[in-house]
């Protein structure tokens, strides 16, 4: 099978270990609510039992777990894990292990990876994912978008090719790229409302910095990089109170890994 993309490699996830990316993971733009609500009309059966796979610190577990029996959350990263059992929840269980060889307790009637699937080792992965879903399960990878606006995008991307950290970072479709090789069977795919994201221009850049290729312990010109996001931004983007005017929505696309893997 074709390698995965050099940009997601191994040694890159491993960076989410850095202090900067957990002390900022939570400045990254909160999930629409219409994420949940779709994501648990997928959680068919009984146990309603989701796993998270790739949580960080628990993003898509917290805003779930109202509406299921329990959540697995499942994360390689020591620091998020710790990150996300700060606010306790009955119906989260955090469990520290890659998802290629975690301690899990299947069938799940629903796995989600939210912005991690890229991350993952892929075929050892969606095999250990085909074999703990429930047969009438889903797997749901999901991605959340800030940028829809051409105009800023256009201006951004010139910025982040010049300061990236990860000099292997090419600007990929994970779902496609899994579906290119075989291993994911999409069946459907749906993108959520606009939700409003209002930062401040320190909350902006420090979603920035809980990127992998703009950690702080990685760039050679964090500051640098930080005027140039905010003077790009401010061109384009409203302010009201101190705060950018954005939006955020989520892309969900559902099916099931490659049965043949």
């Amino acid at each position: 099978m074709e390698a995965k993309p050099k940009g997601w490699a191994a040694e890159y996830a491993a960076w989410f270990d850095e202090p900067s990316a957990v002390e900022r993971y939570h400045l990254r733009p909160p999930y629409p609510a219409e994420t949940f609500d779709l994501l648990a009309s997928l959680a068919v059966g009984s146990p309603r039992v989701v796993l998270d796979a790739g949580c960080g610190p628990g993003d898509l577990a917290r805003g779930l777990a109202p509406f299921v029996d329990r959540v697995d959350a499942v994360d390689r990263s020591a620091a998020m894990i710790a990150r996300g059992q700060r606010l306790p929840d009955e119906k989260i269980r955090w469990i520290h292990a890659a998802i290629e060889d975690a301690a899990l307790e299947p069938p799940y009637a629903l796995i989600v990876a939210g912005d991690s699937i890229h991350w993952f080792d892929w075929q050892t992965a969606f095999r250990r994912l085909r074999d703990v879903l429930a047969p009438t399960g889903w797997l749901a990878v999901v991605y959340r978008d800030w940028l829809r606006e051409p105009q800023l995008r256009e201006h951004l991307g010139p910025i982040y090719s010049h300061h990236g950290a990860n000099p292997d970072f090419a600007s990929l479709d994970p779902v496609k790229e899994l579906e290119r090789r075989g291993l994911l069977e999409t069946v459907a795919s749906h993108t959520t409302s606009p939700a409003p994201w209002t930062p401040t221009p320190e909350e902006l850049i420090g979603c920035h910095h809980s990127q992998n290729g703009f950690l702080l312990e990685k760039m050679r010109s964090p500051a640098r990089f930080d005027e140039e996001v905010i003077a790009a931004v401010d061109k384009l983007v409203p302010v009201r109170g101190g705060r950018f005017q954005l939006d955020v929505v989520a892309t969900i696309t559902w099916g099931h890994p490659h049965p043949a893997l």
